[in-house]
């Protein structure tokens, strides 16, 4: 499961006690105000509410007019609340004026703790409408990897730390905050700033920081994709070319269009995962007709990526599997679920040749 932070919320801001507290005092000047001009025949509402603020302040009290004992008794009350309410109006200020700084610097340490204590995690930069959308995937995705936002402008991160993601300000293209962002550690990075240049410049730090680190990055021309591929990314999104594709497949193909737009939805019970063979697996070594791929597990395989990259499409039933071959599997989630244990799975599993 994906950590992610959630702001704090236990019960009213600092802020909002200060004004409930400053309403209340007011209330408390109007209700004293009516009750001494209420009780006292010889009191003008000037000169209730004369009494009432010097009543609650404290400072030099004196009866303005001689109280009756009805008037005494509503002072002695106004006395006690407004003690009570200046009190917590004093707390309530106190609070909002150091958990400004304050509560900054402790969710930076609790945000710069929970980073640090990331692995395999994925370095969303930029967090714009793509970014947003890539965050938003991840999040509602069954493996739901974790990552960490890197976003410079702050309305930006404003909405990243609303809906709870792991994040931190500043230039994606610093060296010192891909650091901190524990590209050491992590399994990938998406690259989504503002120009191709920024986008090149990240994939080449990334790639030289770790060399193992998947690249993903969009590139907004055309003539970007190259100069992306030999900064190192791994993969190049185009938007404008997959948009024009899909659109012209909904014009050429729409029938093929619509299913494949069923099938990557969520409203099927079946899924499509990528799955890789590792070391040891009983798989490795199996045909696909002696594999339970199809049988036992009921998935249908769409292709087998050898670990060369080269792309066998609807495998034979001779197709033999191989360690680092990735598996691209269509079928119900639970039958996944046990393709992907079998492909992690101890040789002593094997199935007996018949």
């Amino acid at each position: 499961m994906a950590t992610h932070w959630r702001p704090r919320n236990d019960g009213l801001a600092p802020q909002a006690r200060l004004r409930l507290a400053l309403g209340l005092l007011l209330l408390l000047v109007l209700v004293g105000t009516l009750g001494y001009w209420a009780l006292e025949e010889n009191f003008t509402i000037f000169d209730g509410f004369y009494q009432t603020v010097i009543t609650v302040s404290t400072v030099g009290f004196t009866e303005i007019h001689p109280l009756s004992t009805p008037g005494r008794v509503f002072t002695t009350l106004i006395i006690i609340s407004g003690l009570v309410l200046v009190a917590f109006a004093t707390g309530s200020f106190i609070e909002s004026v150091i958990s400004g700084e304050l509560g900054r610097y402790l969710g930076r340490r609790r945000l710069e703790k929970q980073i640090k204590a990331l692995e395999g995690h994925w370095i969303i930069c930029g967090y714009g409408r793509m970014g947003e959308y890539v965050a938003q995937e991840l999040i509602d995705s069954k493996r739901q990897p974790a990552f960490v936002v890197i976003e410079r402008d702050p309305e930006r991160l404003q909405a990243a730390e609303h809906s709870g993601y792991l994040y931190l300000p500043g230039d994606a293209t610093h060296e010192e905050l891909l650091e901190e962002a524990g590209i050491e550690r992590a399994a990938g990075l998406v690259s989504l700033v503002e120009t191709d240049a920024m986008n090149v410049f990240i994939c080449l730090t990334a790639s030289q920081m770790n060399p193992e680190l998947t690249i993903i990055a969009r590139a907004l021309e055309e003539a970007s994709i190259k100069k992306l591929r030999r900064a190192g990314a791994t993969k190049v999104i185009a938007p404008y070319h997959v948009g024009g594709l899909r659109l012209s497949q909904a014009i050429l193909r729409p029938a093929v269009q619509d299913f494949l737009d069923f099938a990557m939805g969520r409203e099927l019970e079946i899924d499509m995962e990528q799955i890789r063979i590792r070391e040891g697996s009983p798989l490795a070594g199996l045909s696909l007709r002696r594999s339970p791929i199809r049988t036992e597990l009921d998935l249908i395989l769409v292709a087998v990526k050898r670990k060369d990259g080269t792309m066998l499409f609807n495998p034979s039933a001779d197709t033999v599997l191989r360690e680092g071959d990735t598996l691209i599997a269509v079928g119900q989630g639970e039958n996944l679920h046990q393709l992907e244990a079998r492909c992690a799975g101890n040789r002593e599993d094997r199935p007996r040749a018949s």
